[in-house]
């Protein structure tokens, strides 16, 4: 039991050495780090929400310079042609691009729900030119003496229906196809897809 304790308190004293030699050389190294960081150039600055301007567009270009130059008053400050700064003026055009931007979708959405519309009211003609010819041919199937006499005519009507159904067909797949095009020249333009749909 002696020796265990023994043995217990040289390992205990080896681990508590160890320790501190780790601790001493973690604080070395961040000393070297620290000195390293020194003497490179500072980081670049990193854009986050948080230090982005909260209008809705961001310039990336500024006012040509000779615009500039043309502008700028004796007090340092530019103004217009009309007096105004043009810290005025870009308040008062972010408004109204917005205002523009949203009545150009508006406007969009519009083309494509008349459309739309177009289309449900070619849909409903075709199904109600469907009824009539299954009404027709009902009828001329349940007689046999209309059958009987009438067979070139019942030819003739049946050819017609067919025809008007491909017809209307054919114009509802190219006013859907119109739908379409809308919609992807309304994407180009950057209408948002709630616009669009």
């Amino acid at each position: 039991m002696k020796r265990f304790n023994i043995g217990l308190l040289i390992l205990t004293a080896l681990l508590a050495g160890v320790a501190a030699a780790q601790s001493d050389s973690l604080a070395e190294a961040a000393r070297k780090h620290r000195q390293q960081q020194a003497g490179k150039p500072a980081a670049a600055k990193v854009y986050t929400n948080d230090n982005l301007p909260a209008t809705e567009t961001i310039s990336t270009v500024g006012a040509p310079a000779s615009d500039a130059a043309a502008n700028t008053s004796t007090d340092g400050q530019a103004a217009s042609a009309d007096g105004s700064t043009p810290a005025a003026k870009d308040s008062a055009k972010p408004a109204d691009d917005s205002k523009t931007r949203q009545k150009t979708w508006e406007e969009w959405r519009d083309k494509i729900q008349k459309q739309k519309a177009s289309v449900e009211q070619m849909q409903k003609e075709n199904d109600e030119i469907e009824r009539q010819f299954k009404l027709t041919t009902g009828n001329y199937y349940s007689s046999a003496q209309q059958r009987l006499y009438d067979g070139a005519a019942m030819a003739k009507e049946d050819a017609a229906y067919k025809q008007q159904m491909e017809q209307k067909k054919k114009a509802i797949e190219d006013a859907k196809q119109k739908i379409e095009d809308l919609q992807e020249e309304a994407r180009r333009a950057g209408v948002p897809s709630g616009y669009r749909d």
